[in-house]
């Protein structure tokens, strides 16, 4: 098994306390939040989902989660019991000055923090080793494994630079038998199928834990052009295999092929997730759903971290309003493929819904 850590399914079972509580109808704290910490990015990907969230690129580099209701958020997160918090956002997280402190700030406060980057902005001072020094996990998102390439899909020529910051995280890991994880992650789409192979070679050479291979999302209207091509994924399914059996002690290539095969279809029909998983944008707006970021916004908008703290947010009949409102959406038609919710909504649409016979074990 090379999929050690369940990237491609959910970890609900471990958590059963919460999931018990929310059976009985209580008002429970996430398990996780998706955290956004800025506007901007400093490259721009040809398959970015940001893109549809209200990343403006380089235009969006001084809008971002302001320090002080950054850190009482992460401090409030910690008190009313979330467990972890990824800086994954919908635009580049080390477009914040405050990302650093952010991080030590989270992990203090009793929340497992992880970050996801494209790596080129990461400090290889001070801040960045003590940021590595609390992270549970790292992952640099990087979709080619060349210059060439890196220009095409990533639009950027900062391909040596990311390596080099790839090389130097890891490096500090060893040097200080740090626990962090550090990993690479590959969106794939039929223009970069053909570095599949180079990248999953590249992982290894750069001494990182895994490379995981994820599908690309996209909105049922085929906003950029994925939606309609999904059903092309099971003709990589060949490549997908011979990098996955690049996988060596210490080194596990991971394709996510639940989703990667799925062309975007799902097993239930409600999204009974929100409780669990949280999503709050670059600017310190929080939601039940990144789809919503910058689509249907005030209508979904559960509370202003800036302007309110997550305690107040959570605890307001406004929020769990919200909750309520998205069980209502019609998931088939109108939410984008491969959400990040989807496999924990699938696992909470079953425990609803048995089967015939449940006894018979």
């Amino acid at each position: 098994m090379t999929d050690k850590y369940v990237m491609d399914g959910h970890k609900l079972i471990w958590h059963l306390d919460r999931v018990n509580d929310w059976q009985l109808g209580e008002r429970i704290a996430p398990l996780h939040i998706d955290v956004g910490l800025s506007k901007g990015c400093n490259i721009r990907c040809t398959y970015c989902f940001g893109a549809m969230q209200g990343n403006k690129f380089a235009q969006g580099t001084a809008a971002y989660f302001p320090r002080e209701p950054l850190l009482r958020y992460l401090r409030d997160a910690g008190d009313v019991g979330v467990r972890s918090m990824a800086f994954i956002g919908e635009a580049e997280p080390l477009m914040n000055p405050h990302v650093y402190e952010a991080i030590v700030c989270g992990k203090k406060s009793g929340v497992d923090i992880s970050l996801g980057t494209n790596g080129i902005l990461f400090d290889t001072g001070r801040a960045g080793e003590e940021a590595l020094e609390h992270l549970s996990w790292l992952r640099f998102n990087i979709s080619a494994a060349s210059d060439d390439a890196y220009q095409r899909i990533h639009r950027s020529d900062a391909f040596a630079v990311a390596k080099q910051k790839i090389r130097h995280c890891v490096e500090v890991k060893r040097r200080k038998g740090l626990g962090v994880t550090i990993g690479l992650q590959m969106v794939l789409v039929p223009e970069n199928v053909d570095q599949v192979l180079p990248l999953a070679r590249l992982g290894r050479e750069l001494g990182v834990d895994y490379l995981v291979i994820k599908q690309c999302s996209d909105t049922v209207k085929n906003t950029l052009g994925v939606f309609d091509r999904l059903g092309e994924y099971d003709g990589f399914a060949s490549v997908l295999a011979e990098a996955e059996a690049l996988s060596e002690p210490g080194y596990a290539v991971i394709i996510k092929w639940n989703k990667v095969t799925n062309c975007g279809k799902r097993s239930y029909q409600s999204c009974l997730g929100v409780p669990f998983l949280l999503y709050s944008s670059g600017d310190g707006r929080i939601y039940p759903c990144g789809m919503f970021f910058n689509h249907r916004e005030e209508e979904f908008r559960m509370g202003d971290l800036v302007e309110h703290s997550f305690k107040e947010i959570m605890e307001s009949e406004h929020y769990w309003q919200i909750v309520a409102k998205v069980r209502n959406i019609d998931v088939q038609n109108q939410c984008y493929a491969n959400c990040r919710t989807d496999a924990i909504n699938d696992f909470l649409w079953k425990l609803r819904h048995p089967p015939d016979h449940v006894n018979f074990i």
